[in-house]
């Protein structure tokens, strides 16, 4: 199983180097359009705008404005999805720190709950809403997600693996020196559909913070404008080259 072990490692860093690739880029050009922003009329960057982006994203606000039926699933899938993420790392860390060991049992939970919570976010969407613009792409993805599920649960109850092996071929990811594949089928489907997932998530997904900083900044904006809390430039209280460059240059 080491030339396996060398295939699915060398995999593991090409999806990895495409995926955070990505996802700098899109910080970077997130970053420039901030900039290029800042001489609009806007909700100034404080830590106030921050913590309320922060409460938006963990509360999941918007969609409970929007869907409260369906914020309820989304909302239990993510948080098991990150007690899932934390529960991994038990695998790539060594010594194991102490705070990782003891959610061992919550992550543990949250691999059921995590299929339940998807299983209700695509009964709700399919049967009950009849959503008729879910794409075929999120229906894949969704699906990548329930088989990670399910082949997840599977290696922890049915199928037990070596996890002596698991470790030590995760570590050699870490440490960039390949180790042999843990002598399970099961195993090896796993991680691949672990690969496909990162390869196909669209980066917009960990870039979403940006997005609802930036939608919480222009909310602050405009509120500041409503109550008289700042006001708009006048033209006349621009410079001469200001109003140069917004009559297209012209004198």
């Amino acid at each position: 199983m080491k030339a396996v072990g060398i295939v699915l490692s060398f995999g593991y860093y090409v999806v990895m180097a495409l995926f955070l690739g990505s996802y700098v880029w899109r910080a970077v050009v997130w970053m420039k359009d901030e900039r290029n922003r800042a001489a609009v009329h806007r909700g100034r960057m404080s830590p106030l705008v921050f913590l309320k982006a922060a409460v938006d994203i963990i509360s999941l606000r918007r969609l409970l404005t929007v869907n409260d039926a369906l914020w309820a699933g989304e909302l239990a899938f993510h948080v098991s999805f990150v007690l899932i993420v934390l529960r991994h790392l038990r695998y790539f860390l060594e010594p194991v720190p102490g705070w990782v060991e003891a959610i061992q049992p919550l992550g543990i939970l949250a691999g059921y709950v995590f299929l339940l919570a998807l299983t209700y976010i695509l009964v709700r969407k399919l049967l009950i809403e009849r959503v008729k613009y879910i794409s075929p792409y999120n229906l894949f993805l969704l699906s990548l997600l329930v088989l990670l599920g399910i082949t997840g649960l599977l290696l922890k109850t049915v199928y037990r693996t070596d996890v002596a092996a698991v470790k030590a071929f995760a570590l050699g990811i870490v440490t960039f020196r390949p180790a042999a594949a843990p002598d399970s089928m099961l195993f090896i489907i796993h991680f691949v559909l672990f690969l496909v997932l990162v390869a196909f998530l669209p980066t917009h997904v960990f870039a979403a913070p940006l997005s609802l900083l930036d939608a919480r900044q222009r909310e602050e904006g405009f509120r500041g404008v409503i109550h008289g809390k700042e006001r708009i430039p006048r033209i006349e209280e621009k410079s001469e080259h200001e109003v140069k460059e917004l009559c297209g240059g012209e004198s």
